[in-house]
């Protein structure tokens, strides 16, 4: 089922509980469970062109998820400059959106994108 991403505004005190990478379509996928355990959701960010994840460990709980549009802003400037460090082989590319998952405790995630969708899956 597809849900909206911003109905569920920053995912704080949910559980980062897991990730995974497609290379070959150049698709992210960010496992989400809410902190009472009855919502799952899976955010799959497509058109991927970099991905860090930091600090996974195994209990990760989410401060902010945020999506940045606005390629002037400071946020913005140092998220890209997080990613330049990391993989700079897609240095001057044209600016895309960029995913930040902030932790309240353990996985941090910046993921460069084109779309996303949210993917809602039954409890239990």
């Amino acid at each position: 089922m597809l849900d909206n991403f911003d109905r569920f505004n920053s995912f704080h005190d949910w559980i980062f509980a897991g990730y995974s990478a497609d290379s070959r379509g150049s698709a992210v996928y960010l496992e989400l469970v809410s902190d009472d355990f009855k919502e799952h959701k899976t955010i799959v960010f497509m058109d991927v062109t970099r991905c860090l994840v930091t600090e996974y460990g195994m209990e990760n709980i989410v401060y902010s998820l945020d999506i940045l549009v606005d390629f002037d802003s400071p946020k913005f400037v140092a998220a890209r400059q997080i990613l330049d460090r990391s993989t700079p082989f897609d240095r001057g590319l044209s600016p895309k959106k960029i995913a930040v998952l902030l932790a309240s405790f353990g996985g941090e995630a910046w993921i460069e994108y084109s779309t996303y969708r949210v993917l809602s899956k039954n409890p239990g």
